[in-house]
């Protein structure tokens, strides 16, 4: 199986010329176009660049790991490639400064953009947050390894889930809405436990 790290690592010097590439083509025809009017061509686009998330969380979690990132939002389910260390997150920086707006990073260029994302996944082996290919617009800098999501049996997904109870039934965290309606069954039984206690 492929290391997701070098897989990772590769995308991104993949996406740089890419974007190296979208940005040359830009200003050429704009220098272009402005020869032809005679007129000051606009400012250059930024400068595009992507490198591999040193966030830990953007690597291998724990199930408890997992839940703290469901109860903040930053997640959406209890059975993720992170969880199985086969899942990176990439950071996109626009003339060396992050940025989380690729769209308008990009600008004009923004579809192009995309499709060549899609081209750096498919020759890295590598799937979106949802698991499918290309670009996807909820969680954009996820890329992980196919078939990489957990069994929702998985004792992993289990604790997961049992967190997530513990931290927003007993703890006081916030609830996860959209993961709540999304789950609402696969969760019913983690939470029974802590609303009955709560009731007695």
């Amino acid at each position: 199986m492929a290391d997701i790290e070098t897989a990772v690592k590769n995308f991104a010097k993949d996406m740089n010329k890419a974007c190296a590439d979208l940005r040359k083509a830009r200003i050429d025809a704009a220098k272009k176009e402005a020869d032809k009017k005679k007129t000051k061509p606009p400012a250059d686009p930024p400068v595009v660049t992507f490198t591999l998330s040193q966030n830990k969380v953007s690597k291998g979690r724990t199930p408890e790991e997992q839940a703290a990132e469901v109860v903040a939002g930053k997640s959406w389910v209890c059975w993720g490639a992170h969880m199985v260390d086969m899942a990176r997150h990439v950071i996109m920086k626009a003339d060396g400064t992050v940025t989380w707006k690729p769209k308008e990073t990009m600008g004009d260029d923004f579809d192009a953009f995309k499709k060549k994302w899609a081209d750096a996944m498919k020759s890295n082996g590598l799937k979106n947050a949802s698991g499918k290919d290309g670009w996807d617009n909820d969680d954009s800098f996820h890329l992980e390894l196919p078939d990489s999501k957990l069994d929702h049996s998985d004792a992993r997904v289990v604790a997961c889930y049992e967190e997530y109870a513990k931290l927003t039934r007993k703890d006081g965290k916030s609830k996860n809405d959209k993961f709540e309606k999304e789950y609402a069954d696969e969760l019913k039984k983690y939470v029974e436990k802590y609303e009955k206690d709560a009731k007695k």
